[in-house]
């Protein structure tokens, strides 16, 4: 009976401690939640007893963590030094994406950033200059489905931009905060087309409003997702950490975010994003090109043949005509094979040998390579817009 006992009481015992300890995790999390949380703080909150609790009574980007879990967290953000003060509204994933990037037809540089991590500023530095080492001249920033990330990453994004000075008002539980851009030698051309749609939320949404708010770039796509708060991280004593709501934010501007989103500059069908921006800043780039515009035309998909009427007697004998002609979809600058005939001396017959998208839009570009039938090769060249229905 002795031993039975003994097993009873330490079994009670242990409950005890880990009731004790459950307890201080709880009046940890109540303490930070009455002092820092943006929101209403929950009603009864000195009555609850779990952290269960306390956590259904606040916003959905507020969690508990447990020590594994924080740990893991910590693993999986690119930061130099493990306990860092982290601030923002950090993606937690296992794998972070990387930025990537593609010259498209027209100079134009585009760079896709799929989250906001501390390295993403750096990467797109490195990217730009890359792609202007390759001619780039003007730039569409992809943020689609960019779910968020850290916030001094957005406000370094910010900076890059031209006559972009503020990053954000910040509104915290007792003051508001005027925050400015920071500070960069490295400037993206012009003002950039930046790509968003219903997925891009927090951070994302932030560079954004931004952009919109001081008219640094055009803003292309859907409504984002509207997600305008932040949140930081307060580690506990059992290891694990609370990720509380403490503050929101609007652009620079005013530009409400949280549960509304931004309405971008030019709003475009989903999917139809990178396809407006490359066109236009395609058109753009061709202005100062020595080629001459041809109206831009609408035709069936799959389409057949494309002709081109000169205003004098051409030789289009030459050998490797095809070599002469283009044929590029906007939007992932695909080159289209053609067969390229004569159908009189006066007309040029581009024939594509794979049949053209539909809802699509496409550049032909003749080039002056074409001579009359004296020999005087073209001074300029030709370009033309087809769109399909």
């Amino acid at each position: 009976m002795r031993k039975v006992a003994a097993v009873l009481i330490l079994i009670f015992m242990s409950f005890f401690v880990g009731h004790q300890a459950q307890a201080a995790i709880v009046d940890e999390i109540r303490f930070y939640v009455k002092n820092y949380y943006y929101g209403e703080v929950p009603a009864g909150i000195d009555q609850m007893k779990t952290i269960d609790e306390i956590m259904k009574g606040l916003d959905p980007y507020s969690l508990y963590m447990t020590k594994s879990e924080y740990e893991s967290y910590l693993n999986s953000i690119h930061i130099p030094g493990l306990y860092e003060n982290l601030t923002g509204n950090t993606m937690v994933s296992t794998i972070q994406p990387k930025v990537e990037s593609q010259l498209l037809f027209g100079n134009v540089a585009h760079i896709t950033v799929p989250s906001f991590q501390v390295e993403t500023p750096q990467a797109i530095v490195r990217e730009w200059e890359t792609l202007k080492k390759s001619g780039a001249k003007s730039l569409i920033l992809d943020f689609r489905f960019n779910g968020g990330g850290t916030v001094a990453s957005a406000e370094a994004i910010i900076g890059m931009f031209n006559n972009a000075p503020k990053a954000y008002t910040r509104y915290n539980r007792d003051s508001t905060i005027e925050v400015p851009a920071a500070k960069s030698t490295v400037k993206f051309p012009g003002k950039p087309y930046v790509l968003v749609n219903k997925y891009s939320a927090s951070a994302s949404e932030l560079v954004a409003a931004a952009v919109k708010d001081q008219k640094a770039g055009i803003l292309v796509g859907q409504k984002t997702f509207g997600k305008g708060s932040v949140q930081s991280f307060f580690e506990l004593s059992d290891g694990g950490a609370l990720k509380l709501t403490t503050a929101h934010f609007t652009g620079p501007g005013g530009s409400d975010i949280h549960g509304i989103g931004i309405m971008p500059d030019v709003p475009t069908e989903f999917g139809k994003e990178l396809e407006f921006a490359h066109t236009a800043l395609t058109k753009a780039e061709l202005k100062t090109w020595r080629y001459a515009e041809i109206p831009e035309v609408e035709a069936e998909a799959p389409g057949g043949p494309i002709e081109v009427s000169f205003s004098q007697e051409m030789n289009f004998s030459a050998p490797a005509a095809s070599n002469r002609v283009e044929l590029i979809r906007m939007g992932n600058a695909k080159p289209v094979p053609v067969r390229v005939e004569q159908k009189d001396s006066g007309t040029l017959r581009i024939v594509p040998e794979v049949g053209l998208e539909k809802n699509a839009v496409y550049v032909l570009m003749i080039h002056p390579r074409f001579a009359d039938i004296s020999g005087i090769y073209m001074r300029e060249g030709a370009y033309l817009f087809i769109r399909t229905m």
